[in-house]
C-alpha cells in the first residue's frame, strides 16, 4: 500500500536488503586484527618486503641453473615494481593500491588526478598554518553496556610524518572531521588508513577533488566482506562582503580547487536605489563529502569532508570549543546537532542522519540563492516598467542596462541549474539502487528534503525561461534604443552647426568689410563708419537672403542646367545645328558615333570571302 511522505508524495514500502552478516558482531582472528590495526601503506611496504625476500630465496636456489642463460631477467627487472613504488609517493601507491585493484577505480585518471594535487600542493607554510587544527577525532570503543574509552580533541598535521596526531588504531568507531581537505590531510590519511577502508577514501578522495555529486553503497561480496556507505553533495553559497575569499588550494594546472564568481549584476544600479561600493554579492562552490566504512555494526569509521574557505562558520576549534553549551560535545559531521558523547553505534542511522542534516544546510544555501534571484528579477522588472513609461534620456540607459542584465542573468541561472541537476540525478539513481539498503521510513527525511530541492530546481528553470523569452524583445527595445540614440546624436550636430551658421552670420561680413575698408583705392566712395555700417548690414542681408533660399536656388540651377542639356540635344538631332558652336558640335557627334556599333561585316563560308 502506497504511504505519503510529509510533502504528500506518494512512495512504495519495500523490504530492507541489508546482509545479516553486518548487524552481527563479527570475530577476528589474530592475524586479521593484526591486519586491520596495521595502515595500508604499511602493509604494502610489507608486501614487497616479503616479495623481495622470496625473490631473493629463489636466486640462490637456482644460481646453477641460470647461470648459463642469456634471456633470463635479472634481479633488477624483477624487482622494478616494488622499487617503482619505493619511489612514488605515499599517495600515489595508496591511489594504485595493490595488483588488481585498478579494475575497482571510477575513472583512469583517478590516480593522477589525486596524486597530482598532492604533489603540486607541496608548498610551503608559515608557522601559524603549521599549528592549524584542521581535523578533529572522535574514537570510541564499545565495552559492555555503554561506552568505554573516547577520544575528542583537535587535531594537527605533522608535517614531518603527515600523520594525524593523538590517533589510535584500537578505536571500534571512528569519526574523522576535515575542513578544507588539502595534500597535507590527504598524506595524514593516507599514512593511517586501515586496509579494509583504503578503497572507500580512494572514491572519497577523488569525488570531493571533482565535485561530484554522488549518493551509495557499497558491498564487497568477494573476500572479506565489508560495506561502504558514501554521499557527495556539491552546492554554491552566496555572500555579501567587503572582500571575497579565494580557495588557496589549486589544482595541477594551478587554477584554484574551488571557483567563486563576483556578481555585480544582482544589484543593477537605479536612480531608485543607490548602491554601495563596500559590499558585493560573491558566489562559492562548496563542497561536502562524507563516507561510512566498516566491517560490521561494531566497527566502522566516518570521514568527512566539508568546505569553509569561503568565511563559514564552521571550523575544527569551533566544533570544539561547543562542549557544554547544550549537551556534550557535538558530532562535527552532523553539524553538532548530534551530541557526540550519546553516539549512535549503528552506522546506517549515523548515515542517513548526517545526511539529512547536510542536505538541509545544503537547501538552505539553495533556497538563499534562488530567492535573491527572485527578488532581483521582481525588482529589475518593475524598474524597466517605470523606465519605459518615462521620457528621461537617463531612463532609457536603464533599459539598456536591463538587458544586459538578463543575458547575465540567464547564464548565471543555467550555471545553478546544472550544479542543481546534477545533485537531483544522483537522488533519483540512489532511490533506484541504493535506498533499499535502509527502511522504508528511515529515509523520509532525507526523501523531503530532496523534494525540495527538486522544487528549488523548477524554480531556476522557469526564472531561467522567463528570461529567454524576454530575450527577442529586448533585443528589438535595444535596436530601438540605438536607433534614439543615433537621432539624438544627428540633432545634436544640428544644433551646433546652426550656432556656427549664426557665428558665421556675423563675424563672416565684418571680417570681410573690414578688408575692404582696410584697402587704399578699392572703394568708390570715402571710408567712414556710415559707410561701413552700409557696406556690413548689406552682406550680412546678402547672406541670410543666399543661406535662406539656396535650396530653391540650387533646385533652379539644377533644373535649367537640364533644360539646356536637352536644348543642345534636340539641334544635334537634326532640328537646328548650325546655331550649336563648332567645338561643341565635334565633342557631341564623336560621342554619338561612339554610341552607335557598326554593322557587322558579312563571309561567305563557302568562299571564306566577305560578300559584297
Amino acid at each position: 500500500m502506497a504511504a505519503k511522505v510529509p510533502g504528500g508524495i506518494p512512495r512504495q514500502h519495500w523490504h530492507c536488503i541489508w546482509p545479516p552478516l553486518f548487524t552481527a558482531r563479527r570475530k577476528f582472528n589474530d592475524r586479521s586484527r593484526e591486519t586491520e590495526n596495521l595502515p595500508f601503506i604499511e602493509y604494502l611496504a610489507t608486501i614487497f618486503e616479503e616479495a623481495d625476500e622470496d625473490e631473493g630465496d629463489g636466486d640462490e636456489g637456482d644460481e646453477d641453473e641460470i647461470e648459463d642463460e642469456d634471456d633470463v631477467p635479472s634481479d633488477e627487472d624483477e624487482d622494478e615494481d616494488a622499487e617503482s613504488c619505493n619511489e612514488q609517493s605515499n599517495v600515489r601507491c595508496f591511489m594504485i593500491g595493490m595488483v588488481g585493484e585498478d579494475d575497482n577505480l571510477m575513472s583512469r585518471d583517478q590516480v593522477d588526478l589525486v596524486a597530482s594535487f598532492c604533489e603540486k600542493s607541496k608548498v610551503e607554510t608559515n608557522e601559524r598554518e603549521k599549528k592549524k587544527h584542521v581535523a578533529l577525532l572522535d574514537e570510541r570503543c564499545m565495552g559492555g553496556a555503554g561506552t568505554g574509552k573516547r577520544r575528542f580533541r583537535p587535531s594537527e598535521i605533522d608535517l614531518a610524518t603527515h600523520a594525524l596526531e593523538d590517533e589510535q588504531h584500537d578505536a571500534a568507531r571512528r569519526i574523522v572531521f576535515v575542513t578544507d581537505l588539502d595534500s597535507s590531510a590527504i598524506e595524514a590519511l593516507v599514512t593511517t588508513v586501515a586496509l579494509t577502508q583504503a578503497p572507500a577514501l580512494r572514491n572519497l578522495f577523488y569525488k570531493h577533488l571533482t565535485s561530484t555529486a554522488s549518493i551509495g553503497v557499497t558491498i564487497k561480496h568477494s573476500g572479506f566482506q565489508d560495506f561502504t556507505l558514501d554521499f557527495h553533495l556539491p552546492y554554491y553559497v552566496l555572500r555579501e562582503s567587503k572582500k571575497s575569499w579565494r580557495d588557496t588550494r589549486e589544482k595541477s594546472n594551478g587554477e584554484p580547487l574551488r571557483q567563486f564568481w563576483e556578481l555585480p549584476f544582482l544589484s543593477m544600479p537605479t536612480n531608485n536605489k543607490p548602491t554601495s561600493t563596500d559590499e558585493r554579492y560573491c558566489l562559492y562552490e562548496a563542497m561536502t563529502s562524507v563516507g561510512v566504512t566498516g566491517n560490521d555494526h561494531w566497527t566502522w569509521a566516518a570521514y568527512g569532508f566539508v568546505d569553509t574557505y569561503f568565511d563559514s562558520r564552521e571550523s575544527v576549534d569551533g566544533y570544539h570549543e561547543m562542549i557544554g553549551r547544550r549537551w556534550g560535545r557535538a558530532d562535527p559531521l552532523a553539524d553538532g546537532q548530534i551530541n557526540a558523547d550519546e553516539p549512535l553505534w549503528d552506522p546506517r542511522e549515523y548515515f542517513l542522519k548526517v545526511v539529512e542534516i547536510r542536505t538541509g544546510l545544503a537547501l538552505m544555501e539553495w533556497s538563499q540563492i534562488i530567492n535573491r534571484m527572485e527578488r532581483e528579477v521582481q525588482q529589475s522588472r518593475t524598474n524597466l516598467f517605470f523606465a519605459l513609461s518615462s521620457n528621461d534620456p537617463k531612463a532609457k540607459q536603464e533599459v539598456t542596462n536591463f538587458i544586459r542584465w538578463n543575458l547575465y542573468m540567464t547564464n548565471f541561472l543555467r550555471l545553478l541549474g546544472m550544479k542543481l541537476s546534477d545533485t537531483v540525478a544522483a537522488w533519483d539513481s540512489f532511490r533506484e539502487n541504493g535506498i533499499y539498503y535502509f527502511n522504508d521510513y528511515s529515509v523520509i527525511p532525507i526523501e523531503t528534503a530532496f523534494g525540495e530541492l527538486k522544487a528549488q530546481l523548477q524554480k531556476l528553470r522557469d526564472l531561467e525561461k522567463e528570461l529567454r523569452q524576454d530575450n527577442p524583445d529586448g533585443l528589438n527595445v535595444h535596436l530601438s534604443l540605438e536607433n534614439i540614440e543615433a537621432t539624438n546624436s544627428q540633432q545634436k550636430t544640428a544644433r551646433q552647426l546652426e550656432i556656427l551658421t549664426v557665428i558665421i552670420i556675423i563675424f563672416f561680413p565684418l571680417a570681410l568689410a573690414a578688408n575692404l575698408f582696410s584697402t587704399t583705392g578699392v572703394l568708390p566712395f570715402t571710408p567712414n563708419l556710415a559707410s561701413f555700417t552700409i557696406v556690413f548690414l548689406s552682406l550680412v542681408l546678402a547672406i541670410l537672403v543666399v543661406l535662406s533660399n539656396w535650396r530653391s536656388w540650387l533646385h533652379q540651377m539644377v533644373k535649367y542646367n537640364k533644360k539646356a542639356i536637352a536644348y543642345y540635344n534636340e539641334r544635334f538631332d537634326g532640328e537646328d545645328a548650325s546655331i550649336i558652336p563648332p567645338k561643341v558640335l565635334k565633342r557631341a557627334m564623336l560621342s554619338r558615333r561612339s554610341r552607335k556599333a557598326a554593322p557587322p561585316e558579312e563571309w561567305d563560308p563557302e568562299k571564306g570571302v566577305k560578300k559584297d
